[in-house]
């Protein structure tokens, strides 16, 4: 947990400086400037020398310091989740549960695609529904990313870089430039590329994620009363070469496997090995914002106007093999734009508040080929008729084209009221109204096929709604340095159209919104002088119409389509330590302890392929902790030490809803830290670092091989592994003047 306080609250990004009492930090959780023990919702927060610390530099890598947050699914999905809620969609128009919101900007379904994390002030990950709000796509959470706010009263240049093995490099930059006594510019950039884990036997390649971004703010104090921020900002991800995934589990006589042999290529539990065709991608993020802050008497009146796109262009070959039997390319586009306007009441007053209202467009445009020799192997078997065994040898495949068109637009308000000076009582309301139209084409022949392989008829269908959401709850001080609190919220999740579906028709298109009820009670508390917090938090969540993918028994063959699973729940604990206890000695420990639950009624396939009803799976409470401490101590009158150490357990994860123990990912420590010196005046360090010290490999997800059956294997499973899976050792350079 972060420790800060605002310099100034430049529309709800203060630029922020060190602070020894853990009571003092701020958060806008709630829209508008407050203390964080004060703040009735259970909310981590990571300053960007925390960020630095523990090496994180994607949204991603935040799993390290957020307790409560998990992805869900593989890297470069974008799928986060928070309190286990969220997941991948295979609908085009749905987003995804946690919503990312920078410098008050909502990502929306451009956070599949979310910022570096470089220059950074603070981050704040708000646990449980925050749609009161924060809108639509935050039935989970929000994570909350405040970028560092430039500065009129100096000129300032940052720079960090870390060199790994693996490959491993990690590059940030920032130059802070008065441009008159009340104005500044900010330009920060970063890049990072991950460690290579993934190799590909088939060309000598690894798979290398890389990253460049670069962002850049201008603040404009036109008066006491006018603040004036613009901002803009470019990131591209892309990787070239390696492999998507690797198999670590096939049949000892099967085709499938006999190739991967013949490659070179070890099946095992500990396998990061493929042997494949060629595997790329290359998505790049923009955005321009501007923020208009207004002080109206005692009131501050603030608009945020945004555009953000995002382009994708990804060739994965998804068969495993070279031997060309299935590869996917595909492109597409979004846009979003969003105006909000809120007004915010004074701090001290006997009510404390924000209202306003929110306006959101988005379109998105998609395109997915799937072809190869996808039959080719079948005739071995006997599965493919003699008369058309030279046929089956043919590429087979097909195009899809998906037009989404998503509006929303809301009234939002929430407030505190001071009953007495200990007793508050927190009221919050947002009405809103959300439209989506969504139009996937029949499938086209793909280039150089022969035949489509499964032809699918178009999907043209709308869906609207209107709702309600809000939150209630009660806080009380029963002590000068402790707050308890309970709150009852009810939250949100658009709807969408199943545009991707197979066969479907009528209702089976419409996704429902899906609505959380959470109730939550815990307590905040200031201990040592204000030296050191401790906060915990009980919750429980009932999801009705829980978003997800199921068995469709209703059509033909079984169908796996994305809507609605009647009930979801989960409950837990969660509990937070930091603050400064001594001098020099920094500490943050987190922990959440979750246990979820199917309602009936959810069918999904198991490892097997079969259907099984997932309300059956009674998994046991997962336990997830995560720990940092920093200690610094003087070497010299100009030169101190430190030492710095994390260790993150993270519990034992199924990857599929039916909870199968071959897909499972073991529970895993993962130890982590820095060595160094740096000068007392903090404007030069370096250290030597290490990642995953113990060199554990962990997979990221695991699921059934694509394509597998067609390579005359009928049972194989294949995982991921991301940039933690295997030890890395550095060497890192820190710099400001």
């Amino acid at each position: 947990m972060a420790a800060s306080v605002p310099r100034q609250d430049d529309g709800g990004a203060p630029a922020i400086q060190p602070a020894a009492n853990a009571g003092e930090i701020i958060v806008t959780a709630n829209r508008r400037a407050e203390r964080l023990q004060q703040v009735p919702i259970a909310v981590t927060v990571v300053d960007g020398a925390q960020l630095a610390r523990q090496n994180v530099n994607t949204v991603e890598n935040l799993t390290r310091s957020a307790p409560a947050l998990e992805v869900a699914g593989p890297t470069g999905y974008g799928a986060l989740s928070i309190r286990g809620v969220g997941g991948i969609s295979l609908a085009q128009s749905s987003e995804g549960s946690v919503g990312v919101v920078v410098d008050n900007v909502a990502l929306a379904n451009t956070s599949i695609d979310p910022p570096l994390l470089f220059d950074i002030a603070r981050i704040e990950v708000l646990e449980g529904p925050q749609s009161t709000l924060f809108g639509r796509n935050s039935s989970a959470g929000v994570i909350n990313i405040v970028t560092a706010a430039p500065d009129p009263s100096r000129t300032a240049v940052i720079a960090h870089a870390d060199i790994g093995t693996r490959d491993n490099y990690i590059g940030r930059l920032a130059v802070n430039l008065p441009v008159s006594d009340n104005a500044a510019l900010r330009i920060a950039g970063g890049l990072t590329q991950d460690p290579k884990v993934q190799y590909n036997r088939a060309d000598d390649s690894w798979q290398k994620r890389k990253s460049e971004a670069v962002r850049g703010r201008f603040l404009w104090e036109a008066s006491d009363k006018l603040t004036i921020n613009l901002s803009g900002d470019y990131t591209h991800n892309h990787y070239d070469g390696g492999v998507q995934w690797a198999v670590f589990q096939s049949s000892p006589t099967s085709l499938l496997t006999a190739r991967l042999n013949a490659c070179g290529v070890t099946v095992g539990p500990s396998n990061t090995d493929g042997c494949a065709g060629p595997n790329r991608s290359n998505h790049t993020v923009f955005g321009f914002s501007g923020q208009i802050d207004l002080a109206l008497g005692g009131y501050t009146l603030t608009s945020v106007s945004a555009i953000r796109r995002r382009t994708i262009n990804e060739l994965v070959d998804i068969d495993s093999t070279t031997a060309d039997r299935y590869i996917q390319p595909q492109s597409g586009s979004q846009r979003n734009l969003s105006q909000e306007l809120r007004l915010s009441t004074p701090n001290g007053g006997r009510v404390e508040g924000v209202a306003g209202l929110y306006y959101s467009s988005q379109r998105l445009t998609n395109s997915l080929t799937q072809v190869g020799n996808i039959l080719a192997d079948l005739p071995l078997i006997g599965a493919c008729p003699l008369p058309l065994a030279s046929l089956c040898a043919l590429p087979f495949g097909q195009t899809r084209d998906t037009a989404v068109q998503t509006e929303g637009y809301a009234a939002f308000g929430q407030a505190t009221v001071h009953i007495s000076p200990r007793l508050r009582v927190l009221l919050g309301l947002r009405v809103g109204h959300e439209s989506v139209k969504a139009q996937t084409g029949a499938t086209t022949l793909a280039p150089g096929a022969v035949a489509q392989l499964t032809p699918l008829p178009g999907i043209n269908a709308r869906v609207s709604d209107t709702y309600v959401g809000y939150r209630v709850g009660v806080q009380y001080e029963v002590a000068k340095q402790v707050m308890v609190f309970a709150t009852v919220t009810r939250g949100y999740k658009g709807p969408a159209v199943n545009d991707q579906a197979a066969g479907v028709s009528g209702s089976q298109l419409i996704v429902r919104p899906e609505i959380p009820t959470a109730f939550e009670g815990g307590f905040k508390s200031s201990l040592m002088n204000g030296r050191i917090a401790f906060n915990a938090t009980g919750f429980y969540t009932r999801i009705k119409d829980f978003q997800a993918s199921f068995v469709d028994t209703s059509t033909p063959a079984n169908l796996l389509v994305f809507g609605n699973v009647p009930t979801y729940r989960t409950w837990g604990a969660s509990a937070n330590l930091f603050g400064r206890p001594v001098q020099g000695l920094t500490v943050n420990i987190g922990a959440t302890f979750l246990v979820r639950r199917y309602g009936a009624g959810y069918l999904a396939p198991n490892a097997l392929g079969q259907v099984v009803d997932v309300s059956t799976f009674r998994p046991g409470g997962s336990l997830k902790l995560t720990s940092s401490l920093e200690y610094t101590a003087p070497l010299t009158a100009r030169l101190n030490g430190f030492f710095q150490a994390d260790v993150v357990r993270n519990p034992r994860l199924f990857s599929n809803a039916a909870g199968d123990s071959v897909l499972a990912v073991d529970s895993w420590v993962n130890v982590g830290g820095r060595l160094g010196v740096k000068s007392a005046d903090n404007r030069l360090g370096v250290s030597v670092f290490v990642r995953n010290l113990f060199d554990t490999i962990r997979s990221g997800a695991r699921f059934v091989t694509p394509t597998a059956a067609q390579q005359l294997d009928p049972v194989s499973y294949s995982q991921f592994a991301g940039a933690e899976s295997r030890r890395v050792v550095g060497l890192s350079l820190d710099a400001s003047f």
